[in-house]
């Protein structure tokens, strides 16, 4: 059995046992009636990817306020579920907080001001993404109307994902030798890309169907129009895996955990999906 097609079944099992997490977050939100379900589950994954940041910070020594990130990726997500606070909000305090630590570590513990300004940069990063971006999928919850599209979109960004691995190892680097991305993921083929691109449209448009026959309040969307939004939501998930990847080698790690056997640990399994949440929530909400 080939290195490849061990991971592969990895990445599988993995996968299963997450949309089977969703699905169970689904069935309660539906079943009962009530949101908690989906909004727990969305904080939850929130926070492990704060603990995450905070556990690769501290291997590698990074340069950061590493328990501002910690506490502010474990706090915010709620604030927002409870109604509490606004995403834009909790971001600017979040910044504000960066800045006032790096003043007194200035000022009384004589760090430099090259470094505090580093630290700002590396700790605002740590609370955006995928955390901050992520927790927008919190304006979703309601189920007769937007949960339902957030959940085309989250599968639609996994798919993309999931095309392009698969793509990738049957057919990459046979027709075009250099990679997607040389320096950030050298592994990424355009073979990978090209399928992914073509047979995640397809699914997205099946899944758009179905969804709009089984939830008559959905708003259809016409065939052009959603060919256009999964076109850019494909080259968002592609962005947010490459920034993951970016992060990732940028601190020094090949995964942000291993929590999840083949694709590692949750900064892994969202970073797609925040890009391209953080994309939509907008043009929906606002």
């Amino acid at each position: 059995m080939s290195d490849k097609f061990k991971t592969f079944l990895k990445r599988l099992f993995s996968t299963i046992i997450s949309l089977a997490v969703v699905a169970a977050a689904l069935g309660g939100t539906y079943y009962f009636k009530n949101i908690l379900f989906c909004s727990v589950l969305i904080c939850v994954l929130c926070n492990l990817a704060a603990v995450e940041w905070f556990l690769m910070l501290r291997e590698k020594e990074t340069e950061c306020n590493r328990r501002l990130i910690l506490i502010g990726g474990l706090v915010y997500p709620w604030l927002p579920a409870c109604g509490l606070i606004s995403g834009i909000a909790g971001l600017v305090l979040f910044i504000l907080a960066a800045f006032i630590c790096e003043l007194f570590r200035m000022d009384y513990g004589k760090q430099s001001a090259e470094a505090s300004l580093r630290s700002v940069g590396t700790t605002v990063l740590a609370f955006v993404y995928p955390g901050w971006f992520f927790a927008f999928a919190l304006w979703y919850m309601d189920p007769q109307g937007s949960l339902p599209f957030l959940v085309i979109l989250i599968v639609f960004t996994k798919l993309s994902d999931i095309w392009a691995y698969l793509c990738g190892v049957l057919v990459g680097r046979r027709f075009i030798s250099r990679p997607f991305s040389p320096a950030v993921s050298p592994e990424k083929s355009w073979e990978g890309i090209i399928g992914s691109f073509i047979l995640t449209i397809l699914c997205g448009m099946a899944i758009l169907w179905y969804v709009e026959s089984e939830f008559p309040t959905v708003d259809a969307l016409p065939t052009l129009d959603a060919i256009e939004l999964f076109a850019v939501i494909f080259v968002l998930s592609a962005a947010g895996d490459l920034a993951g990847s970016l992060v990732k080698r940028g601190i020094g790690v090949k995964d942000s955990s291993h929590l999840l056997p083949g694709i590692g640990g949750i900064i892994d399994l969202i970073d797609s999906p925040a890009f391209t949440i953080a994309f939509v929530t907008p043009f929906l909400h606002f």
